[in-house]
């Protein structure tokens, strides 16, 4: 059986509704001295994947090489990230997460986690762990292939075919 339309609808509203929560929540409570959003995603990833070429970074997070270009370098800048010479292709750069970065983003953790016991005070265990559960339940969906009509609206049909 297979999801309602009116449960589909209403699921897109919700996560979007949460996603523009989320993101309003961090521009609003993140101190200025510290990174914002898109930096604290790009170091938790970076922290995620280890030393990593920025192409690799950027595919992964769905941007253009271009777009993390700028923020790789305003991390570099802050002593947030560390590059080197890829030794298997000189005219590559591997990326890591500096000490310091590392010490950024553990402060970012903690912080987000803070609010997090804030906002949840009155749930149990079990209702943190269904939501839990639902939500990576909602991620792994979005990160698996398309398929039926989605699949073959994003396919490109080749010239003789």
């Amino acid at each position: 059986m297979s999801v309602q339309d009116q449960t589909l609808v209403e699921l897109v509203n919700e996560v979007f509704r949460l996603f523009r929560t989320l993101k309003s929540m961090s521009i609003h409570e993140t101190p200025s001295d510290q990174p914002g959003l898109a930096h604290a995603g790009i170091l938790g990833l970076l922290s995620r994947l280890g030393e990593c070429r920025a192409t690799e970074a950027a595919a992964e997070l769905g941007v253009g090489p271009s777009v993390l270009s700028r923020q790789l370098a305003d991390l570099d800048a802050k002593g947030l990230v560390e590059r080197r010479p890829d030794p298997e292709d000189g005219r590559a750069t591997l990326l890591r997460v500096s000490d310091a970065g590392s010490d950024q983003l553990k402060a970012i953790m903690l912080r987000r986690a803070e609010r997090m016991r804030e906002r949840l005070q009155g749930w149990s265990e079990e209702e943190a762990r269904e939501t839990l559960a639902a939500v990576a339940h909602l991620v792994e969906a979005f990160r698996e292939p398309a398929t039926g009509t989605e699949a073959r609206r994003s396919q490109k049909v080749s010239p003789s075919g």
